[in-house]
């Protein structure tokens, strides 16, 4: 490999944004062409520099067809301290799922059991697009709402209303947290919003869910009843 290729390859792993980022663009082209460069990325997958794996991941998924050997790096970027390089990391990782299904229970086991917080949350994200539809992606978010990251407890409220068929577990969970059984009162406020829609699923919880908005249009958090104003406008909108 050339001294251009190496100084290109030291790029990939930069902390500068604007460098690694120019260095990705300059080495997509070539990665295509230079099949040297091409197995230097593939070696840097394995490199002890997050940044450099990441760039490596990036590189292969534009460059030829994803395969598994891009998972542990992906997975690893998921706790990236860039948020930009965190979402692209979970939408390839979501991408490279759908094409290989020994992605799923590897990324229900990082929501799980990973012990990263920002690995776990990334991860409930990646079940969001890659599997609403699974009832073992309802049970992770069901488990994450008492993990001891609050972030983590937030994100897996979020994404019950992109669950295809949400267990009613959830939507009775959902109902507690609107009446305050977590000490965030963040979780109150994101339970107004995923309840109109738990509700559709449930109807024989309307009443509940009714209940527990109205509650909340008398908080004294002008953004709980503002949110729990919106919901109930929601839930009657369904109702017709």
């Amino acid at each position: 490999m050339s001294e251009t290729s190496s100084e290109l390859i030291e790029r990939l792993g930069s902390p500068t944004r604007a460098t690694q980022r120019g260095a990705c663009d300059e080495a997509l082209p070539r990665v295509r062409s230079e099949p040297d460069l091409r197995d230097a990325v593939r070696e840097l997958l394995r490199a002890e520099n997050p940044l450099a794996r990441f760039s490596a991941a990036w590189l292969l998924f534009q460059s030829e067809r994803p395969t598994l050997r891009l998972l542990p790096a992906l997975l690893d970027s998921l706790e990236l301290r860039d948020g930009d390089l965190r979402w692209q990391a979970a939408q390839m990782l979501t991408a490279l799922g759908r094409m290989q299904p020994e992605v799923l229970p590897v990324v229900l086991h990082e929501a799980n059991a990973a012990a990263s917080p920002a690995r776990r949350r990334m991860a409930i994200f990646v079940l969001r697009e890659l599997a609403p539809e699974r009832p073992e992606t309802g049970a992770v978010y069901l488990r994450a709402l008492t993990d001891p990251d609050g972030d983590v407890r937030r994100a897996a409220l979020s994404c019950f209303a992109k669950l295809t068929d949400p267990d009613r577990e959830l939507a009775v969970r959902a109902i507690g947290l609107a009446r305050g059984a977590d000490p965030d009162p963040r979780m109150a406020r994101i339970a107004t919003v995923v309840l109109p829609e738990l509700a559709r699923f449930h109807p024989d919880l309307r009443d509940d869910v009714n209940a527990a908005l109205a509650e909340l249009e008398r908080a004294s958090d002008p953004s709980l009843v503002r949110g729990a104003q919106a919901a109930r406008e929601r839930l009657r909108d369904t109702d017709g």
